[in-house]
């Protein structure tokens, strides 16, 4: 188990914004778009390579920028380990802040935390003096309801 911390100290290169599938790709997991994927995402492990296939037909950049950081979380975290089939298929609902399944809001959560570090969210806030929602998920990328829920959780802002 990894966290999403210790996977940008290894493979993230200090650009803005984050690359999940540059840093996919340094961890060694295969990653393709397909836009007749039914789900918004899956991974899954294929002769001992793990593969992240995300549908990039009914996604915005953002949105599968995020649906590919949450599948490099179901790896890193280690759940396909728990999964007999090796495979999570990802319909939108989990990418909601009301995915039920405590595997979802953990692999959320680890998105937000490698598209959104906490650190470099700060310092841009701070030293960059970049303030608005609107603002900080153009830099990094994400959708500004991802942008929100991120300073949300760590208390920058009120819900």
């Amino acid at each position: 188990m990894k966290t999403a911390q210790q996977i940008l100290d290894a493979y993230w290169d200090g650009m803005l914004p984050i690359n999940p599938i540059k840093i996919a790709s340094a961890m060694g997991i295969k990653v393709k778009s397909d836009p007749f994927l039914p789900e918004s995402g899956s991974v899954e492990v294929i002769d001992g390579t793990v593969h992240i296939t995300y549908n990039s037909a009914e996604q915005s950049n953002p949105r599968w920028r995020f649906t590919v950081a949450h599948e490099i979380g179901h790896y890193a975290l280690g759940h396909l380990d728990r999964v007999t089939t090796k495979m999570f298929r990802d319909p939108v609902a989990n990418f909601s802040t009301g995915a039920q399944l405590p595997e979802e809001r953990q692999a959320n959560h680890f998105a937000a935390q490698l598209l959104m570090p906490e650190r470099i969210v700060k310092y841009v806030m701070m030293e960059k003096g970049v303030s608005t929602i609107q603002g900080l998920a153009s830099l990094f990328r994400v959708s500004q309801v991802a942008m929100k829920w991120r300073l949300v959780n760590l208390g920058m802002i009120r819900g």
